[in-house]
């Protein structure tokens, strides 16, 4: 029994990590809505997108926002969302793998959860625009519209984001060498 529990453990450890790219994947599968219905993906305010009364636009809006504030922007605004869902991943993964390969999972799940959704969320973000003909541009917010909405502001947190990735790296690398050490004590002290 105790082995299908750890079993079920690992398996969410890694449902919760393919859940941070929920946001993207429906961001793309409403652009493949979008341009089956035959909407132009680059359209002024009048021309907006509706596929069986969803508003294909605005959808993709809110799914783009919600990318940016699930992952860095919590890390700034509510910094406490970011540090339990990273706790409960960590204490997860110790109780679900043991050993090297939990650690090894674990330090992947720090960098991962930091910076799969915003570079995926980047990509997709760059290649709208050069879909609606707007180019990204950290220096303001101009008018882009994609299927009928005004997507400027939300582009421009696409092209901010990069300078706040580099805050990242060295954050992620202080977590992850500090759980490096932490976990190769409790190795030896389990080991002995």
């Amino acid at each position: 029994m105790s082995y299908f529990n750890k079993l079920q453990r690992q398996w969410l450890v890694f449902l919760l990590l393919a859940s941070l790219l929920i946001p993207i994947i429906l961001t793309l599968l409403i652009v493949g809505v979008g341009m089956a219905s035959g909407c132009p993906i680059a359209g002024k305010n009048g021309q907006m997108c509706l596929s069986h009364g969803i508003n294909i636009g605005q959808n993709l809006k809110k799914l783009v926002d919600l990318t940016w504030n699930f992952s860095v922007l919590s890390l700034f605004q509510v910094p406490l969302w970011s540090i339990a869902l990273v706790i409960f991943i960590q204490v997860l993964i110790y109780k679900s793998f043991r050993g090297w390969v939990g650690v090894f999972v674990a330090v992947f799940s720090i960098w991962y959860i930091s910076f799969a959704p915003l570079i995926a969320g980047i990509v997709v973000v760059a290649y709208l625009s050069s879909q609606a003909q707007c180019s990204l541009n950290e220096g303001g917010i101009g008018a882009c519209y994609v299927f009928g909405v005004d997507m400027g502001s939300t582009f421009h947190t696409a092209a901010v984001l990069p300078w706040l990735l580099m805050m990242l790296f060295p954050l992620c690398g202080a977590i992850s060498l500090i759980y490096i050490i932490v976990a190769q004590r409790n190795l030896k002290n389990t080991q002995t």
